[in-house]
């Protein structure tokens, strides 16, 4: 997978779907576009230069994850290997962000494994 620092699981693609359509709504479409790709540069960075990051790991309680803050939202994620991480949720910064991870970590937990599996298998 050369260039690919991400990796997003379903409920991650749910997540950017909803914030996406959200956004459309409220701002328009130039505006949604380049949120979007702030969220993308930021992905990115999470992978590639982990100690940049603005990491707001305390937000959550399940060890491996990690949170980077992008404009309005948490990028919550699980490094996976050098310089690639699964996303496994954006989260807007006025949720309540450990009672949602705390209340999907089981879901989580199986994201990541199946995305960890599927990274292996080269997909």
């Amino acid at each position: 997978m050369p260039n690919t620092y991400y990796t997003l699981t379903l409920t991650a693609e749910d997540d950017f779907r909803a914030a996406r359509r959200w956004s459309n709504k409220r701002w328009g479409k130039e505006l949604t576009q380049q949120y979007f790709k702030d969220l993308h540069k930021a992905a990115e960075n999470a992978a590639k230069q982990p100690a940049t990051i603005s990491k707001k790991s305390h937000l959550t309680n399940i060890e491996e994850l990690e949170i980077a803050v992008v404009r309005e939202h948490y990028l919550v994620y699980v490094p996976s290997r050098d310089n690639h991480i699964i996303i496994v949720a954006l989260l807007r910064q006025t949720q309540d962000v450990p009672a949602i991870l705390e209340a999907n970590s089981f879901i989580i937990q199986r994201d990541v494994k199946e995305a960890l599996a599927a990274i292996e298998n080269g997909k």
